[in-house]
């Protein structure tokens, strides 16, 4: 399923940078004719601050806006822009239509992208604070700076009390205690952390997954969030290695204690058995196309 959404905008109201004869640089309300936003639907990831609305990143600039639905209407947030809903549509061209604009005009698209997404919200703060029609550029970074500093603040706060509701331990217990129950008595990590970043580059299992970093060198993709945990397993005598030489291959003691495993977790273990099977599938599918490698 396509994530890939553009949003033609018709006659909007903005605030518009433009340059004075004095080489001034100015914010003024203006209507833009016609522009098109193209934007890849993020969705709503717990890693990211609570949205009323649903992530979407902007094709072009990298930007992260929220569009929230209010009844037949969509609001841009941070801007505040209020839109019809049919403006938001699916649109298979977008990443050619996105090459094409990264190619020929990227400057005028991220200048005018940004003022509809981001600096419009700042605009109309400093205009209702201070009466202003025209304001410039200068007070709108300073506005800017204000926001982000007060963000950091928050972010650092709300980061020395946070506590994932499902960790990667968390994840590791449970995928344990299936396996085990399922007759299963070892896994592929590598294999795993593909499918991992498979599933959250896909928004599947999202509740399962959301804490779980993966991160790549290039050549493969890795997680020191599952490394960690497996590791914890390991020293409480649940999992093993046969050998240095053969890591990503790791067994499961079968002797382990279920119940003390799953505890609060039993409120994914539907959800993780759904990750089970697609995972086996995918295990197998891949085991497939290295044989037909091989070969």
């Amino acid at each position: 399923m396509t994530k890939l959404y553009k949003m033609h905008l018709k006659n909007i109201e903005y605030w518009k940078r433009v340059k004075r004869e004095s080489s001034e640089i100015v914010y003024v309300k203006d209507k833009i004719d016609s522009f098109t936003l193209l934007l890849d639907k993020l969705g709503n990831p717990r890693t990211m601050p609570y949205s009323a609305g649903t992530y979407y990143m902007d094709l072009i600039t990298g930007r992260l806006i929220s569009i929230r639905e209010v009844e037949e209407y969509l609001i841009i947030k941070p801007s505040g822009i209020i839109v019809a809903k049919e403006v938001l549509s699916k649109d298979k061209n977008v990443n050619l239509n996105a090459a094409r604009i990264v190619d020929q005009n990227y400057e005028q698209y991220s200048e005018v992208a940004e003022d509809i997404e981001y600096n419009t919200y700042f605009c109309n703060k400093i205009a209702l604070r201070e009466g202003m029609s025209e304001i410039p550029l200068e007070l709108v970074k300073q506005e800017i700076e204000i926001f982000r500093k007060a963000g950091e603040e928050m972010a650092n706060q709300e980061n020395r009390f946070y506590q994932p509701e499902f960790s990667a331990y968390d994840f590791m217990c449970l995928f344990t205690v299936i396996n085990v129950i399922q007759k299963t008595n070892a896994f592929d990590r590598d294999s795993l952390i593909k499918f991992i970043s498979y599933c959250k580059n896909n928004n599947k299992f999202n509740q399962l997954l959301n804490d779980i970093n993966i991160n790549s060198n290039g050549v493969f993709a890795y997680s020191n969030d599952l490394e960690e945990a497996i590791q914890k397993l390991r020293l409480s005598g649940l999992l093993y290695t046969i050998s240095p030489e053969s890591d990503a291959k790791i067994f499961i003691f079968e002797n382990i204690q279920i119940a003390n495993l799953i505890g609060k977790r039993i409120d994914y273990f539907d959800d993780m058995i759904k990750f089970i099977k697609n995972y086996k599938q995918f295990d197998l599918n891949n085991e497939h196309e290295r044989k037909l490698t091989r070969k």
